[in-house]
This record gives structure tokens, sequence and C-alpha cells, in this order.
């Protein structure tokens, strides 16, 4: 007996015997829907597929079951099925008259936006794909499985509601983790009590991302939309989506776990928004809590928060002291009445510090009397003494010194000179340019980043860079390699330096096209990286049954390269990539 016989298409839970299952009373043989893979279904010879558990517009999504790592899976099946249909004859998909070019746009969609989550798979409060392919003319890709509960029947098993002291334990590393999906420049659109789930150790994973079509009416798909959770923009196919369609989606997600009421739907509000407060239907839940929620839910999207990372700062942030007595709330400032006897204390030392202060200024003005004198004698002495400037033929005038105020010399140590008149040569323009100039040593340039160096303001005004380029067996492309001016030289003034930037190495290997997981690379991902190691490259489009965009092959005639192969980047030599140009006709009967 197969291995498959012995697992429930329910669970994917070990049995005894085919039958009922025990844990889950799913009955093996039990009748399933034409339009969708029957149990035992074995994909890419290797995941056995189970009962479905939801579909929507865009995809399916069964219970699986790995037979190469023994672990439960989930499969995600693209199937439009307003676009396409199945029967049980064959599993291929067929796809409907006319509908050729949307079924194929859609699933180049799909097959990029999973791609794109596959890259976040490292995320602990995410569902992301571990494996990809393509059979029965449409995609497939697995997820890991967790055993975890819905946040609907989380809420249910608690009472239907929650405290701000249980969600704001919960919430945080999933809205840290959105925030990350954010920045990679993907939107979930579908944010809602079903697609997060609650694990064994309390923990949120958001799951159920689709391609946007699905998420917005008025498109070739039947849209899946989430009433009270799903935001008002999302009912127009004219009206911007963006970060904040996900903001009003947590904030009423939020709303529902600390009020139990369900928030009424956008376009119930439209004209009549009698949405209420949470504090009003909870007095429990905080002031600042509920006003933010609600400032998150605005029908118009430009007055509503606009990202994650603003929600969650508005959402923990603590009134200040000031804030607290707004709106006209008096405050009473107190005042310190002094004790008895306190007044005539306070007179007495304020006639002690004007008396300390009176002997302080006599002391001042008695120094500066005697300074004033003693110069005054210098000066008559030096007039008086033999070998004076009088009667010679030059007049020269005593020099001018600045006393210091208060001085420690005693007036016997003092010595006075004279001082010559010092006549300052005229500079050159040069001359001044240089000392005008600021001083500064010559940076060490060897191995740092050319960018990064130019675009440095501190060199603003100081270096000039005059570049060349070549290649180096050293020091990787975009790197400086050699400078003209040795590191340490004091330099002033605009100085024009001579650098040398590599461009990597001459001969380089070819990269390979599939990533991390085994999935083929997109064009423009994968020629990003050739830009990189400055390979010449040319496309070369061949029909195929993978997503347009997708990178087939790769060749280099001059060497004989494939990928790991050498390419000689210093003698033009061309990489020929075959990228996948999607034809229905080669898979399927369209």
């Amino acid at each position: 007996m197969s291995e498959y016989k012995t697992l429930c298409m329910g669970c994917m839970e070990p049995m005894d015997q085919p039958g009922v299952c025990p844990r889950c009373g799913y009955e093996d043989g039990a009748p399933s829907l034409p339009s969708y893979l029957p149990p035992k279904t074995v994909l890419d010879g290797r995941y056995i597929v189970g009962r479905l558990l939801s579909s929507n517009g865009e995809s399916a999504v069964y219970i699986g079951y790995d037979r190469t790592a023994s672990e439960k899976v989930y499969i995600r099946e693209y199937m439009p099925d307003a676009l396409c249909t199945r029967t049980r004859e064959s599993p291929d998909l067929k796809v409907n008259v006319g509908a050729v070019v949307q079924y194929k746009n859609y699933m180049s969609e799909f097959v990029e936006l999973n791609r794109a989550i596959s890259r976040l798979r490292t995320m602990s409060h995410l569902v992301a794909p571990t494996d990809m392919f393509s059979q029965n003319s449409t995609a497939y890709v697995i997820l890991k499985y967790t055993e975890a509960v819905t946040l609907k029947q989380y809420l249910a098993d608690n009472a239907g509601e929650l405290t701000w002291e249980q969600v704001k334990k919960l919430f945080p590393p999933l809205l840290t983790t959105l925030a990350c999906i954010h920045n990679a420049g993907l939107l979930h659109r579908g944010i809602s009590l079903e697609n997060i789930l609650v694990t064994d150790r309390g923990e949120l994973l958001l799951t159920g991302f689709s391609i946007p079509e699905v998420r917005t009416v008025n498109t070739d798909l039947a849209p899946e939309l989430y009433t009270g959770y799903s935001a008002p923009e999302q009912y127009s196919s004219s009206e911007w989506i963006g970060t904040w369609t996900d903001v009003y989606a947590v904030a009423a997600v939020m709303y529902r776990l600390l009020t139990g009421c369900m928030p009424t739907e956008p376009m119930a509000r439209v004209g009549n928004d009698d949405l209420l407060e949470p504090a009003k239907i909870n007095p429990n839940v905080p002031a600042n809590v509920s006003k933010v929620i609600m400032q998150a839910m605005r029908l118009n999207c430009d007055q509503r928060i606009q990202t994650v990372t603003d929600f969650v700062t508005k959402l923990f942030e603590q009134p200040s002291y000031m804030q607290k007595h707004l709106n006209g709330s008096t405050q009473t400032i107190p005042i310190q009445v002094p004790r008895q006897g306190s007044r005539s204390q306070g007179r007495k030392k304020k006639q002690k510090r004007t008396a300390v202060i009176a002997n302080v200024f006599m002391g001042i003005a008695a120094v500066a009397l005697i300074a004033i004198v003693v110069g005054a004698f210098v000066v008559l002495a030096q007039m008086l003494l033999p070998g004076s400037s009088e009667g010679q033929g030059e007049t020269s005038r005593p020099s001018v010194q600045t006393m210091a105020p208060f001085s420690s010399m005693p007036t016997q140590q003092a010595e006075v000179t004279t001082t010559p008149p010092v006549t300052a040569p005229v500079q050159s323009e040069t001359e001044q340019t240089a000392q005008q100039g600021q001083m500064f040593a010559m940076p060490d340039l060897l191995g740092k980043r050319y960018d990064s160096v130019v675009s440095n303001s501190v060199w603003t005004g100081k270096l000039e860079f005059e570049v060349t380029y070549d290649y180096s067996e050293e020091y990787e492309n975009g790197l400086i390699f050699e400078q003209d001016i040795e590191s340490g030289t004091f330099l002033s003034g605009l100085t024009k330096v001579r650098i040398s930037v590599s461009k990597g190495l001459a001969i380089v290997q070819i990269p390979d096209f599939r990533d991390e997981l085994g999935f083929n690379m997109l064009k423009d991902d994968y020629t990003v990286i050739l830009d990189g190691l400055n390979i010449k490259y040319e496309c070369r489009n061949v029909d195929s049954f993978e997503p347009t965009g997708t990178v087939l092959g790769v060749y280099c005639k001059e060497t004989g390269g494939e990928v790991g192969g050498d390419i000689n980047v210093a003698e033009g030599n061309t990489l020929y990539v075959d990228v996948a140009n999607f034809n229905p006709n080669m898979g399927f009967a369209g």
C-alpha cells in the first residue's frame, strides 16, 4: 500500500485504515468538486493534494503533504474560475475562449507576487512560499504548514473580543512585518480575521496574499472583498490603492477585536458616517487608541494615516503632560508661602551679599589705580633715561601694551620693551589664496567605492577627481584602486587628484539565473546582476509556457560558456539570454 493511502486527505495525519478520520472527521473517498484537483493527486512527483480548504477568484488552496520532507504543506493553485475550467477527465485547466490574454497576464502576476513574497520568507510572522512550479497548464505555490487557527476562530474562543492589553502584545510583531512588506513594494489588500493566523504559541502570522485584480471591483476576476475590513477605495476601480489601504484594514481588525462589533461597511458610511469610536462602545479602550483607530479608518484616504509606521507610532505614544491639560482645562500652580522669620533672614542675606560685592569692587579699583601709577612711572623713566629716542634722527613711538586687569606678577619684575613699526610685505594673489584655503590631509581612497567618495560633501571644494576606468584582478567593480597623490599629503585649496576605478575582473563566471529557491529569475532581476559584472548581453524571446519575462537559459558564443562558465568581459564577449514569451498553445488548448 502506498504512503498516501495511509494519510487522511482531510488533515494529512496518518490513519490505520481507510474510512472516517478520528481526528478531523473527513471520510476517505468523499466527493469533491470537479473544477478542483481531486484528493490524492500527486504534483511534481512530490506533493500529495488533499481536500480543498478555500478558493477565491484567483486561486485555490489545498491541504497537502510533502513526501520528500515528510511534512504537511499548503498547496496554492492558480485557478481563476472566471477564466478557465477543469473536468474530471484531466487535471489540466482549459482556458475559456477569448480569455487567453487575461489568463496569461494574471498568471504572470500570480507568479511574480509569490516570488516576491518568497524573498521575505525569513520573516517569522509571514506565511511565505517555499517552492513553485508549473503543471497542469497552471502554476503552483507550496506554503509552509503551521499549527494555527484563524484570528476569527481565536476571537470566538475568547468571548468575542480582546482587551487592549492583549492586542498590544499580539500585534507589534505583525505590524513590523507588514511595514517590511510595504518597504519591499508589496501590498496585501485583504487583511482580515480570516487572513491572520494565531499559532499555538500565541503569535500572529499574515497569510492570504492575492493579486490586485481579485481585491478590487470591476475587473475580469470575481472580487474577494472583506465586509467591514476592505477599504473604501477597493470598491472603486478609479481610486488609488496604497499603504493606507492596509492601514484601514488593520485598524478595522483592531476595532473588531476591541469592541466585539463588526465595523460598518465603508460604502454604508458614505453620506452618513455613524461609526462609533471604540471607546464609546467599550470604555476600557484607552482614549488615545480609540482616536488613532478612527483616524486610520477615515473614508478619505488623504485624511487617513498613511503608513503602518505612523499608525504604530500614534497608537503606542503616550499623551504628554501639556496634552492632558488642553481644551481649556484649569491648572493650579502651587505658590510656596515663606515660613515665619524667612523675610528678615532674607533681608540679612541680601545685606551681606551687598557688602561682599562692594568689597570686591573696591579691591578691583585699588588694583587698577596701582597699575595706572606704575605704568606712568615706567613711561616717564623711559623718557628721562639715556639712550632714549630723544635727539635721534628717527623718532620711534613706544609700543602700546594692553595690560590685564588682574596680574599676579610683582611690579618690580615687569619688563618693558619698545617694538619698532613693522611693515607687512605685499602678498601675491596665489599666496593669499593658499593662506586662506583650509589645510587638509589627502585621504586614503584605495578600496573605497567611487560613488560614495564623489557624493561625499566633505570633499566639495577640496578635491577635484579625474577618473579612469580599468579592469582589476584585486578590486571589484566600482572600487578605487589607484590615486596619484599619496595619502597623508597636506593640501590646501581645490586640488585635482587622478584616480583609477575598477571595472571588475576581465574574465568572470557566468552567473546563475536561478535564485536561492531554484526559481528562474525574471529578465529585469537577472540583467541587474549582469550589469554589475559589466557583462555584455543580448536577450532573445523564446515561446514557452513559462510566464513572460522569465529567464530560460544563457549561452556565450565566443567561449561556449553557460552558467558557471567563463566569459571575457574585456574582449566584449556577448552573453545571449533566452527569455520566455508566454505561448498558451504550448501547454494547453486555448
